[in-house]
């Protein structure tokens, strides 16, 4: 007899409950191990939900628009043989959607400030035991670790994993002076000697890519991987006003309308990632880290500042670029500005963030890259 709970999967720390937005199979319907089979909405934005089970979806235990608890069950896959009675059996004995507590993963994430030196501080979300490798996440502008919410799980699977709040990001300490770069990059390289002191996997998105690209320069003996998604200075176009109007944005409208050119769907960006991204910004130091970083990105023709072709050409390991079909922010470069030995893989149907809007498929590329590395 095969029984499996579909449960409120837990995106992030803060996560603790979560909407049944939409079921993407109705009871009765066949599934796969690894079909997408239902839409829950966190406060960061919506994302499906896979089968961990190849069966019969035999009942839908949460509706279309009610919240349950992060680990509470929201449906059951059973083979045909299974019967109802049985099905009754397991529902009653799991934890059920109004919320009884669920026990703690071993390996679910912590955060910590890393001290890097002059007051400074790297935040890093860290999952899983120290291991000789581990699978670094960085994210992009204007974003924090909680980008790769619906990515650190997959990942953590069979790896260590760290993610990183960029200098003047997240719970960072803001950055500005005259080698704002650098200084970002130095800061990050120290917090990972910390944190990840093996052989690391670099996972970058956007301006991440040029700090994945100066990190691989600069520690090329233990930089095993590069898996780059819409990462900046493979190109000279840019969408500066993206840029500007997020530094300049400060009420919730604006910033809405801002958030949502990095999606192909705008609808999932979530009240609460706008309400999250504008207390951020109105952190002490935060709008003139942001000023200061933009102008490492773009010149003031609104160009790409960065190059990181020639790291990619040097780099002795796997690339993999990942870009979504409708992004709005960093246009898909030309065929002859992408490094030979780099695997490019377009995202049909996302944006600017496909490994939010198609974590599954990125996570997969991801991971076959890494592996290549072995």
């Amino acid at each position: 007899m095969s029984i499996e709970a579909v449960t409120i999967p837990k995106w992030g720390m803060t996560m603790t409950e979560g909407i049944v937005a939409d079921w993407l199979v109705a009871e009765g319907d066949e599934v796969s191990r690894g079909q997408e089979i239902i839409e829950v909405e966190s406060t960061k934005t919506t994302n499906a939900v896979e089968s961990a089970a190849t069966g019969i979806l035999r009942r839908i235990v949460v509706q279309v628009g009610d919240t349950a608890p992060v680990g509470a069950l929201v449906g059951v896959i059973a083979d045909a043989s299974v019967s109802d009675e049985d099905i009754d059996a397991f529902i009653a004995s799991f934890a059920d959607a109004n919320g009884a507590a669920v026990e703690e993963d071993p390996n679910a994430p912590s955060v910590k400030a890393v001290d890097v030196g002059d007051g400074r501080v790297v935040n890093v979300l860290t999952m899983g035991a120290e291991a000789d490798e581990s699978v670094v996440l960085i994210h992009g502008f204007g974003g924090d670790l909680s980008t790769w919410l619906f990515n650190q799980d997959a990942f953590a699977k069979d790896y260590r994993v760290v993610a990183v709040d960029l200098p003047g990001h997240g719970a960072s300490t803001p950055i500005q002076g005259s080698n704002v770069f650098e200084d970002l990059v130095s800061a990050v390289d120290r917090a990972l000697e910390t944190v990840a002191p093996g052989k690391i996997h670099l996972v970058a998105h956007s301006f991440g890519g040029a700090v994945a690209a100066a990190l691989a320069a600069r520690q090329s003996g233990r930089v095993a991987s590069l898996s780059l998604i819409a990462p900046v200075g493979l190109g000279k176009q840019i969408n500066k006003t993206f840029l500007d109007d997020f530094i300049s944005a400060e009420r919730r409208r604006p910033l809405k309308e801002v958030l949502e050119r990095l999606l192909a769907d705008p609808s999932k960006i979530s009240n609460d990632m706008i309400e999250g991204t504008l207390r951020f910004k109105r952190l002490e130091g935060v709008p003139e880290a942001l000023s200061a970083i933009r102008d490492t990105i773009v010149d003031a023709d609104g160009q790409q500042r960065h190059w990181i072709a020639g790291t990619i050409a040097d780099f002795n390991g796997p690339v993999a670029l990942i870009w979504g079909e409708k992004d709005q922010i960093v246009p898909l470069p030309g065929e002859q500005q992408i490094p030979s030995q780099a695997k490019l893989k377009v995202v049909s149907a996302v944006g600017h963030m496909p490994q939010m809007e198609a974590a599954s498929e990125v996570n997969a590329l991801v991971l076959e890259n890494i592996a290549q590395a072995k």
